[in-house]
């Protein structure tokens, strides 16, 4: 198929990773917050990512408006359910969302997974602030509440959808301390359904971001470690796609 685009109504702080990650990957991006503009970008769109670490005034109408058009097209949807416990507010936007319409994938940490299902969990900000007892069976919770693949991101990440489940482990540590990874692993993971049912499309970005991050995990610190991850997905992702 022709490059996938990718629709990002995404985390200002991250925009740029997540735009170098699709690009590194084999897709395109567009991360208009127009309203205007939304209904047309998702329509056009292989795949729709909306991530609420930065909602905007506007955030339901904006992520409604974007939603319905990519389902009238069939456009696989991936919710990334950022801060969700954090506050009231965008609390109630995410589950809105997913009382209006089905996402083919919902991630999340531990706590903003935990607290979708009502495990009484709560970020710290944007952060998990520590583990969470039974990460496994709430990714399967969340998954079969919503009908869709989940997962959760920890010292190990947990997919399920419903029925199957994985654990995915590895990588370094570093992967956690470098701010904007996960939100990137979600853009990854929306383009990933682009062309990939949503259960491998996870397993397979999951996987991807724990072997690159092993790959650069003797950088010198964060901040070297951010550059040899983006060269080592690269360099991932093109021997996959010459295996396929």
């Amino acid at each position: 198929m022709p490059e996938p685009l990718v629709y990002q109504i995404t985390n200002a702080v991250s925009a740029q990773l997540q735009a170098d990650c699709v690009a590194l990957l084999g897709g395109s991006s567009i991360m208009t917050r127009a309203l205007q503009e939304a209904e047309e970008s998702a329509a056009a769109c292989d795949a729709l990512l909306i991530n609420t670490g930065t909602p905007p005034e506007n955030a339901l109408e904006l992520y409604r408006s974007a939603a319905r058009a990519a389902s009238a097209h069939n456009a696989p949807m991936v919710l990334d359910a950022v801060g969700c416990g954090f506050s009231k507010y965008r609390s109630a936007v995410i589950r809105t969302l997913l009382e209006e319409f089905r996402f083919s994938v919902i991630k999340g940490n531990e706590a903003e997974i935990g607290a979708l299902c009502g495990a009484k969990t709560a970020p710290r900000g944007v952060s998990c602030g520590g583990a969470v007892e039974n990460a496994a069976a709430l990714a399967a919770a969340c998954a079969e509440k919503y009908r869709c693949a989940a997962y959760c991101t920890g010292k190990y990440d947990h997919l399920s959808d419903g029925r199957r489940n994985f654990r995915v482990g590895g990588g370094s540590p570093l992967l956690h301390a470098t701010s904007g990874t996960g939100c990137a692993l979600g853009s990854a993971t929306a383009l990933f359904c682009a062309y990939m049912p949503p259960l491998d499309a996870s397993h397979r970005a999951l996987s991807l971001f724990r072997r690159a991050s092993e790959t650069a995990a003797r950088a010198e610190g964060p901040y070297s470690f951010r550059v040899k991850f983006l060269d080592a997905l690269a360099k991932l992702g093109r021997a996959e796609k010459r295996a396929r």
